[in-house]
């Protein structure tokens, strides 16, 4: 791949895709740790549902920055599904706060 021969939307493409994957890599490394030393099951699960938000925005700026016959419908939906997500996750950090 020729990154000299990219065009600016084909760049920021790559560059969303490289650090989604980056994310997606810390994300399973650090689930991976709190369910190996799983010691407070209410509060470690609070932390996984906070954890997984994350590659929840990088996927969904991912789809975002595409461009594809029916990639809008699809957007839309997954753009739901983090809003839904994402009060889930305030919800669960302040109920952790609380504890």
């Amino acid at each position: 791949m020729d990154i000299s021969k990219m065009s600016r939307g084909e760049m920021n493409l790559f560059g969303s895709a490289c650090c989604s994957m980056l994310t997606m890599h810390f994300t399973v490394q650090l689930l991976s740790q709190h369910l190996f030393y799983w010691k407070n099951p209410k509060e470690q699960k609070a932390i996984i549902i906070i954890i997984l938000m994350a590659p929840i925005y990088a996927i969904d700026s991912v789809v975002g920055l595409l461009d594809i016959q029916g990639s809008k419908a699809f957007f839309m939906l997954l753009d739901s599904i983090k809003e839904c997500y994402e009060a889930l996750v305030i919800a669960k950090f302040m109920a952790l706060m609380y504890s």
